[in-house]
């Protein structure tokens, strides 16, 4: 049915790749994390057993399909392609799950995996031109043989460093999936350069028995990277450290009573403030009297992580004294991180204290992505507990295109026009809601705030 065509190097490329293809299709809508901490420990299990269960049914009829078109031109029985090719196959639902947590370990996983199909090929190629190359070997054996110029003996070695350099690079900067190809790309150019295994039965044998005990250490690695989404963990949730991004300062959804804590309160020193005097009737006809000059409230509040439909960390929330620009709070699913930052005053103040408020911040982010800053006025005292937004502006060095990641902090400052609506009110909380990119909004941002300066 199919013709041998001189482009394709190998048949046995097609069940390879159909079966990668379908299994990572099948593995991207149906083998994902779950959304809450809703596992028990039977159900860990379980669940790494049902990944790689549907993952090998996938498999399994994906190469016998194939095979069926192929038969007459490889020489491995259907048994043999499937336990081969399953080698391969059997990371792609570690690579579904760690893609969903956003992990690092991709760029080990994918390679490897790379690897593991350039042996299956290797085991099983019968180059036409293998009785061409014995005669002319037998016909130059008294003949010395020619030495390669040095650098192409080289070149393949530099390459392949300066990939695995660049690739550390886009690691270091949360990009997962850059660093794998450039990795992949650089074993690629040296298993190709220099074949590493024979293709006879004793090395086909072990393949065979390495891709059994492949199956053992993928179920391993499904069952740690899932950890964080067991009801009680009882210490086992520190295992995902070992393949999922996780931060110094985890997140648990408030869904599950049992998880270790809803959301994260970092908390700073308190800091002297300046006493603001409320306005007098009189003084509230004329506002420039009100303040003579800008009159500086240093932060030394609150700074709250929490995920929807929370409004705020609750009581099983994680306190802890910390920077924000040096703490690591990511979400543990796919739901998006809230940050705010909440400063509490000792006295209330009138909205009709000054024109415009002025808020100092360092922005310590070196990812890019545009994070925009809401301020909200709140009067705790009062019953209904509405807020009063000033607005919201973006911070001018989020939106730069290309940021280094050695630059330090950047110092930023933000005006917020009073609104008329903030005449004859009064606030004692101002609330700051940092609101980054829809595509970095799994973690916090790196951003301090430091005063709010009221501006006559």
């Amino acid at each position: 049915m199919f013709a041998r065509s001189p482009s394709i190097s190998s048949p046995l490329l097609l069940p390879l790749l159909a079966s990668i293809v379908a299994t990572s299709v099948v593995a991207s809508f149906i083998l994902l994390p779950p959304s809450r901490a809703t596992l028990g420990s039977q159900g860990l299990l379980l669940r790494a057993t049902f990944d790689l269960t549907i993952a090998a049914c996938v498999h399994i009829a994906t190469v016998w399909s194939i095979w069926r078109l192929i038969r007459e031109y490889v020489e491995p029985s259907v048994g043999i392609l499937v336990v081969h090719i399953w080698a391969t196959v059997v990371w792609v639902p570690l690579i579904s799950i760690l893609n969903a947590e956003r992990s690092l370990w991709i760029a080990c996983i994918v390679p490897w995996t790379l690897a593991n199909g350039v042996t299956f090929l290797n085991l099983w190629s019968c180059l036409a031109h293998d009785a061409d190359s014995e005669a002319a070997a037998a016909h130059h054996l008294f003949l010395p043989p020619p030495a390669p110029p040095l650098w192409r003996t080289l070149l393949p070695y530099c390459i392949a460093i300066v990939l695995v350099q660049v690739a550390l690079v886009y690691l270091a900067a949360g990009h997962p999936w850059s660093a794998a190809a450039l990795i992949s790309a650089g074993v690629l150019l040296l298993l190709l350069r220099h074949p590493f295994v024979n293709n006879d039965a004793r090395s086909r044998h072990r393949f065979s028995r390495s891709a059994l005990m492949q199956t053992a250490v993928a179920f391993c690695l499904i069952s740690i990277a899932i950890t964080p989404y067991l009801q009680k963990a009882y210490g086992l949730s520190y295992l995902a450290s070992w393949l999922a991004t996780r931060p110094t300062l985890p997140i648990s959804p408030r869904l599950a009573p049992s998880s270790d804590y809803s959301g994260v309160i970092l908390t700073l020193p308190a800091k002297p403030h300046p006493r603001i005097e409320p306005p007098t009737p009189s003084d509230q006809a004329s506002p420039p009297a009100i303040l003579s000059k800008p009159v500086v409230i240093p932060f030394d509040g609150q700074y709250w992580y929490f995920q929807e439909p929370d409004t705020r960390p609750n009581a099983s929330a994680h306190h802890q004294q910390g920077d924000p620009i040096k703490a690591n709070v990511h979400s543990t699913d796919r739901r998006e991180l809230k940050m705010e930052a909440h400063q509490m005053l000792r006295t209330s103040i009138s909205g009709d204290c000054c024109r415009a408020m002025r808020l100092d911040l360092l922005n310590g982010d070196d990812r890019t992505g545009l994070i925009r800053i809401e301020l909200r006025l709140k009067d705790t005292s009062s019953k209904l507990g509405s807020s009063l937004s000033l607005g919201s502006i973006p911070i001018p060095s989020s939106q730069l295109q290309h940021i280094r990641l050695d630059r330090p902090p950047v110092p930023e400052s933000l005006r917020f026009e009073m609104p008329t609506t903030a005449h004859g009110k009064r606030f004692d909380e101002i609330t700051v809601v940092i609101k980054p990119a829809s595509t970095r909004n799994l973690a916090g941002s790196k951003i301090a705030i430091q005063n709010f300066v009221l501006i006559p």
